[in-house]
């Protein structure tokens, strides 16, 4: 049992440590010239037609990180499990990482297709403008929904089970989540991947035994 706690806490950290260093790199891509919402038309057409290569080799790497996400939220759910007689925050915490996978594929694939059209003449301000504010929205908004669920989970198991995660972390876990269920998610993306590093390489230290004796068994 403890052995297989502790792979699965190194799967989970690796995972989660590698989503943040793919996804990081990918949107650095492209992301800094990226317009504020609400941006005119003919400057969103500009920004698709100057950094479509970019943009498209950005998602792509963002897209293979959403997917490594799936392993990082798989491994988290079956932490959370075993520090929760029962698994409802642990679902609870899956269900949000499946919202912000679904929001992220979304986000990306549709701000892909501005930067492919525009690559190939065909990005008229009607489609531009359309496809940069879904994107935004799905991106920022929606994906910030699924985290904050997420975290809001994961805080609330780590708040009851002291040994999963330092009581600093949880508290950070819980302000962050609260704060991307509101508007205020635009500005989170960045220290969103940043929190998801420090949790992965909290997962990779080895449990000491007082952790595993907080475990709940599982039958």
């Amino acid at each position: 049992m403890a052995n297989q706690t502790l792979t699965t806490r190194r799967i989970t950290g690796l995972a989660g440590l590698a989503v943040a260093v793919v996804f990081g790199a990918g949107n650095a891509l492209w992301a800094f010239d990226q317009p504020d919402a609400g941006a005119p038309a003919r400057e969103v057409v500009a920004f698709y037609t100057d950094a479509s290569a970019r943009i498209v080799a950005g998602a792509s790497l963002s897209l293979v990180a959403i997917a490594v996400f799936v392993l990082f939220a798989s491994g988290l759910r079956a932490i959370l499990r075993e520090h929760e007689e029962g698994d409802v925050l642990a679902t609870t915490a899956f269900g949000g990482a499946l919202v912000m996978v679904a929001a992220g594929l979304g986000a990306e694939t549709i701000n892909m297709v501005g930067a492919l059209r525009a690559d190939d003449g065909h990005l008229t301000k009607e489609l531009g403008q359309a496809v940069f504010e879904i994107s935004y929205v799905l991106g920022y908004n929606a994906a910030g929904v699924g985290i904050g669920i997420l975290l809001l989970a994961t805080a609330a198991v780590a708040l009851r089970a002291r040994a999963l995660l330092p009581r600093w972390l949880a508290l950070l876990l819980l302000v962050v989540g609260l704060v991307c269920l509101t508007p205020l998610s635009h500005f989170l993306l960045g220290p969103a991947v940043l929190l998801l590093a420090v949790l992965s390489a909290w997962f990779l230290r080895a449990p000491a035994p007082a952790d595993e004796s907080c475990l709940y068994n599982r039958t």
